[in-house]
Protein backbone atom coordinates (compact mmCIF):
# COMPACT_ATOMS: atom_id res chain seq x y z
CA UNK A 1 0.00 0.00 0.00
CA UNK A 2 1.62 3.31 -0.71
CA UNK A 3 2.33 5.99 2.13
CA UNK A 4 -0.57 7.96 3.15
CA UNK A 5 0.28 12.03 2.59
CA UNK A 6 -1.57 14.23 5.16
CA UNK A 7 -2.39 17.84 4.35
CA UNK A 8 -3.75 20.38 6.05
CA UNK A 9 -6.29 22.23 3.58
CA UNK A 10 -5.25 24.35 1.05
CA UNK A 11 -3.78 27.99 0.94
CA UNK A 12 -5.02 30.25 -1.90
CA UNK A 13 -2.06 32.48 -2.64
CA UNK A 14 -1.85 35.89 -4.48
CA UNK A 15 -3.75 38.79 -4.06
CA UNK A 16 -3.10 40.41 -8.03
CA UNK A 17 -6.58 41.67 -8.17
CA UNK A 18 -9.84 42.33 -6.65
CA UNK A 19 -11.09 38.86 -7.61
CA UNK A 20 -8.14 36.63 -5.96
CA UNK A 21 -8.34 38.65 -2.56
CA UNK A 22 -12.02 37.69 -2.53
CA UNK A 23 -11.57 34.35 -3.40
CA UNK A 24 -8.65 34.12 -0.15
CA UNK A 25 -10.75 35.78 2.31
CA UNK A 26 -13.38 33.14 1.55
CA UNK A 27 -10.87 30.28 1.52
CA UNK A 28 -10.22 32.16 4.51
CA UNK A 29 -13.28 31.64 6.35
CA UNK A 30 -13.49 27.58 5.37
CA UNK A 31 -10.07 27.13 6.61
CA UNK A 32 -11.85 28.38 9.92
CA UNK A 33 -14.48 25.26 10.31
CA UNK A 34 -13.37 22.88 7.92
CA UNK A 35 -10.51 21.08 7.20
CA UNK A 36 -8.48 18.67 4.28
CA UNK A 37 -7.03 15.40 4.38
CA UNK A 38 -6.07 14.52 1.23
CA UNK A 39 -4.72 10.84 0.84
CA UNK A 40 -3.17 9.15 -3.00
CA UNK A 41 -5.66 6.07 -2.68
CA UNK A 42 -8.50 5.69 -4.57
CA UNK A 43 -11.81 7.03 -3.10
CA UNK A 44 -14.55 4.34 -2.06
CA UNK A 45 -17.57 5.50 -0.73
CA UNK A 46 -18.05 2.24 1.23
CA UNK A 47 -20.27 0.95 3.92
CA UNK A 48 -18.44 3.40 6.94
CA UNK A 49 -18.32 6.23 4.78
CA UNK A 50 -22.16 6.00 4.13
CA UNK A 51 -22.92 5.66 8.06
CA UNK A 52 -21.09 8.76 8.81
CA UNK A 53 -22.79 10.47 6.10
CA UNK A 54 -26.38 9.88 7.41
CA UNK A 55 -25.43 9.75 11.25
CA UNK A 56 -24.58 12.17 13.69
CA UNK A 57 -21.99 10.24 16.06
CA UNK A 58 -21.02 11.98 19.09
CA UNK A 59 -16.84 12.54 19.38
CA UNK A 60 -16.56 12.58 15.81
CA UNK A 61 -16.50 15.10 13.29
CA UNK A 62 -18.68 15.02 10.58
CA UNK A 63 -16.94 13.99 7.24
CA UNK A 64 -17.10 13.88 3.41
CA UNK A 65 -15.29 11.84 0.32
CA UNK A 66 -14.64 12.09 -3.12
CA UNK A 67 -11.91 10.81 -5.40
CA UNK A 68 -10.22 13.52 -7.33
CA UNK A 69 -7.77 11.78 -10.12
CA UNK A 70 -7.64 8.43 -8.61
CA UNK A 71 -6.71 9.93 -5.30
CA UNK A 72 -9.22 10.88 -2.54
CA UNK A 73 -9.75 14.37 -0.47
CA UNK A 74 -11.94 14.02 2.63
CA UNK A 75 -13.70 17.31 4.50
CA UNK A 76 -14.39 17.67 8.39
CA UNK A 77 -16.40 20.16 9.71
CA UNK A 78 -14.90 21.35 12.88
CA UNK A 79 -17.39 23.84 13.68
CA UNK A 80 -14.42 26.36 14.57
CA UNK A 81 -13.12 24.10 17.11
CA UNK A 82 -9.36 24.32 17.94
CA UNK A 83 -6.75 21.68 17.14
CA UNK A 84 -4.82 20.59 20.24
CA UNK A 85 -1.79 22.27 18.42
CA UNK A 86 -3.52 25.28 18.24
CA UNK A 87 -5.14 25.20 22.01
CA UNK A 88 -2.18 23.77 23.83
CA UNK A 89 0.33 26.51 22.01
CA UNK A 90 1.12 28.43 24.56
CA UNK A 91 0.15 26.76 27.40
CA UNK A 92 1.03 23.31 29.40
CA UNK A 93 -1.37 20.43 29.82
CA UNK A 94 -2.64 19.13 32.89
CA UNK A 95 -3.13 15.49 34.42
CA UNK A 96 -7.17 16.31 34.26
CA UNK A 97 -7.38 17.69 30.59
CA UNK A 98 -5.08 14.18 29.64
CA UNK A 99 -7.42 12.11 31.92
CA UNK A 100 -10.84 13.86 29.83
CA UNK A 101 -9.08 13.61 26.38
CA UNK A 102 -8.40 9.38 27.36
CA UNK A 103 -12.05 9.07 28.58
CA UNK A 104 -14.07 10.92 25.59
CA UNK A 105 -11.31 8.66 23.38
CA UNK A 106 -12.56 5.65 25.10
CA UNK A 107 -16.18 6.67 25.07
CA UNK A 108 -16.06 7.26 21.14
CA UNK A 109 -14.62 3.66 20.68
CA UNK A 110 -17.72 2.61 22.78
CA UNK A 111 -19.78 4.71 20.70
CA UNK A 112 -18.80 3.40 17.12
CA UNK A 113 -19.43 -0.04 18.02
CA UNK A 114 -22.76 0.79 17.44
CA UNK A 115 -21.99 1.41 14.09
CA UNK A 116 -20.08 -0.65 13.48
CA UNK A 117 -16.98 1.34 12.80
CA UNK A 118 -13.05 -0.03 12.79
CA UNK A 119 -11.54 2.41 15.60
CA UNK A 120 -8.62 2.00 13.89
CA UNK A 121 -9.64 4.75 11.59
CA UNK A 122 -9.39 7.62 14.03
CA UNK A 123 -6.57 9.75 13.89
CA UNK A 124 -4.98 10.05 17.12
CA UNK A 125 -2.88 13.32 16.34
CA UNK A 126 -2.32 16.46 18.04
CA UNK A 127 -3.04 18.18 15.12
CA UNK A 128 -6.10 16.65 14.11
CA UNK A 129 -7.74 15.95 17.57
CA UNK A 130 -9.95 19.27 18.35
CA UNK A 131 -11.29 21.22 21.25
CA UNK A 132 -14.19 22.82 22.35
CA UNK A 133 -15.73 23.75 25.32
CA UNK A 134 -14.22 20.92 26.77
CA UNK A 135 -15.35 18.21 24.66
CA UNK A 136 -13.05 17.09 22.35
CA UNK A 137 -13.86 15.56 18.58
CA UNK A 138 -11.84 12.90 16.43
CA UNK A 139 -11.04 12.76 12.45
CA UNK A 140 -12.44 9.22 11.19
CA UNK A 141 -9.92 8.39 8.37
CA UNK A 142 -11.15 5.46 6.53
CA UNK A 143 -7.35 4.83 5.11
CA UNK A 144 -5.28 5.15 8.65
CA UNK A 145 -2.53 2.38 8.56
CA UNK A 146 -2.20 2.42 12.49
CA UNK A 147 -3.78 0.97 15.33
CA UNK A 148 -5.64 3.07 17.52
CA UNK A 149 -2.91 1.42 20.07
CA UNK A 150 -0.46 2.33 18.01
CA UNK A 151 -1.49 6.04 17.52
CA UNK A 152 -2.50 6.15 21.36
CA UNK A 153 1.17 5.63 22.16
CA UNK A 154 2.37 8.25 19.85
CA UNK A 155 0.10 10.91 21.51
CA UNK A 156 1.42 10.03 24.81
CA UNK A 157 4.88 11.94 23.31
CA UNK A 158 2.90 14.80 22.80
CA UNK A 159 1.28 15.12 26.09
CA UNK A 160 5.10 13.99 27.51
CA UNK A 161 6.68 17.10 25.36
CA UNK A 162 3.27 19.63 26.82
CA UNK A 163 2.87 18.03 30.10
CA UNK A 164 3.02 21.10 33.35
CA UNK A 165 6.59 20.30 34.40
CA UNK A 166 5.06 22.61 37.64
CA UNK A 167 2.72 19.69 38.62
CA UNK A 168 4.09 16.67 39.91
CA UNK A 169 0.38 15.10 39.23
CA UNK A 170 0.45 15.84 35.32
CA UNK A 171 4.05 14.12 34.72
CA UNK A 172 3.52 10.71 36.44
CA UNK A 173 0.38 10.59 34.34
CA UNK A 174 1.99 11.43 30.84
CA UNK A 175 5.08 9.23 31.72
CA UNK A 176 2.76 6.22 33.16
CA UNK A 177 0.94 6.93 29.91
CA UNK A 178 3.50 6.68 27.51
CA UNK A 179 5.34 3.65 29.48
CA UNK A 180 2.70 1.32 29.73
CA UNK A 181 1.65 1.91 26.49
CA UNK A 182 4.71 1.16 24.53
CA UNK A 183 3.15 -2.23 24.28
CA UNK A 184 1.34 -4.03 20.98
CA UNK A 185 -1.57 -4.61 22.55
CA UNK A 186 -2.38 -2.98 25.82
CA UNK A 187 -6.30 -1.96 28.04
CA UNK A 188 -6.06 1.52 28.42
CA UNK A 189 -9.15 1.46 30.79
CA UNK A 190 -7.27 -0.87 32.97
CA UNK A 191 -4.14 1.21 32.97
CA UNK A 192 -6.85 4.42 33.88
CA UNK A 193 -7.91 2.75 36.65
CA UNK A 194 -4.12 1.87 38.01
CA UNK A 195 -3.19 5.36 37.68
CA UNK A 196 -6.41 6.92 39.59
CA UNK A 197 -6.01 4.21 42.14
CA UNK A 198 -2.53 4.90 42.52
CA UNK A 199 -3.24 9.16 42.31
CA UNK A 200 -5.89 8.26 45.21
CA UNK A 201 -3.82 6.64 47.60
CA UNK A 202 -0.93 9.13 46.98
CA UNK A 203 -4.07 11.75 47.93
CA UNK A 204 -5.00 9.76 51.14
CA UNK A 205 -1.41 9.38 51.99
CA UNK A 206 -0.54 13.69 51.48
CA UNK A 207 -3.65 14.11 53.81
CA UNK A 208 -2.30 11.71 56.57
CA UNK A 209 1.11 14.04 56.37
CA UNK A 210 -0.80 17.06 56.15
CA UNK A 211 -2.47 16.08 59.18
CA UNK A 212 0.57 14.31 61.52
CA UNK A 213 2.10 18.11 60.32
CA UNK A 214 -0.55 19.91 61.87
CA UNK A 215 -1.25 18.05 64.75
CA UNK A 216 2.73 17.88 65.66
CA UNK A 217 2.63 22.01 64.95
CA UNK A 218 -0.15 22.27 67.17
CA UNK A 219 1.41 19.98 69.84
CA UNK A 220 4.88 22.39 69.61
CA UNK A 221 2.50 25.47 69.75
CA UNK A 222 0.85 24.36 73.03
CA UNK A 223 4.01 23.67 74.09
CA UNK A 224 5.17 27.15 73.31
CA UNK A 225 1.93 28.36 75.32
CA UNK A 226 2.57 26.56 78.48
CA UNK A 227 6.30 27.61 78.53
CA UNK A 228 5.46 31.09 78.43
CA UNK A 229 2.60 30.64 80.98
CA UNK A 230 4.95 28.74 83.06
CA UNK A 231 7.75 31.44 82.88
CA UNK A 232 4.98 34.08 83.63
CA UNK A 233 3.65 32.47 86.72
CA UNK A 234 6.88 31.78 87.98
CA UNK A 235 8.09 35.09 87.50
CA UNK A 236 4.65 36.43 89.34
CA UNK A 237 5.13 34.14 91.84
CA UNK A 238 8.45 35.96 92.49
CA UNK A 239 7.54 39.02 92.23
CA UNK A 240 4.97 38.55 94.43
CA UNK A 241 7.28 36.72 97.27
CA UNK A 242 9.45 39.76 96.88
CA UNK A 243 6.98 41.95 97.36
CA UNK A 244 5.64 40.16 100.41
CA UNK A 245 9.42 40.53 102.01
CA UNK A 246 9.33 44.10 101.54
CA UNK A 247 6.04 44.43 102.55
CA UNK A 248 5.78 42.11 105.92
CA UNK A 249 9.72 40.90 106.56
CA UNK A 250 9.69 43.50 109.49
CA UNK A 251 6.42 42.53 110.71
CA UNK A 252 7.35 38.84 111.14
CA UNK A 253 10.86 39.63 112.60
CA UNK A 254 9.04 41.89 115.14
CA UNK A 255 6.23 39.13 115.81
CA UNK A 256 9.36 36.70 116.13
CA UNK A 257 10.98 38.32 118.70
CA UNK A 258 7.92 39.41 120.45
CA UNK A 259 7.12 35.40 121.13
CA UNK A 260 10.70 34.54 121.86
CA UNK A 261 10.72 37.41 124.77
CA UNK A 262 13.67 38.97 122.70
CA UNK A 263 12.59 42.29 123.43
CA UNK A 264 15.35 44.61 123.83
CA UNK A 265 15.42 48.17 125.24
CA UNK A 266 11.70 49.43 125.37
CA UNK A 267 12.95 52.52 123.41
CA UNK A 268 14.12 50.51 120.96
CA UNK A 269 10.74 48.30 120.65
CA UNK A 270 9.06 51.65 120.33
CA UNK A 271 10.95 53.08 117.31
CA UNK A 272 11.45 49.75 115.70
CA UNK A 273 7.55 49.34 115.66
CA UNK A 274 6.81 53.00 114.71
CA UNK A 275 8.90 51.91 111.56
CA UNK A 276 6.43 48.88 110.76
CA UNK A 277 3.67 51.40 110.48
Amino acid sequence: MEKIDFCKAEKVKGEENQMEEKKTNQQSRVAESEIIIDSVQPYQENYQMRMLKNNRIPGLLRVSGCGMEGASRYYYHTGHAQSLETYYKNKDIRAEEILKLTRQFLSVMEKMKDYMLEPNYLILSEKYIFEKNENYFFCFFPENEKTWQVSYHELTEYFVRKVDYQDLESIQLACMLHKETLKETYDLESILQQYEEEAKNREEKSKEEKIREESKREMEENQNIEVQENSYYNKARENYAVMEEKRYGPIKKFAKRFKSGKWGEWEDLITEADDYE
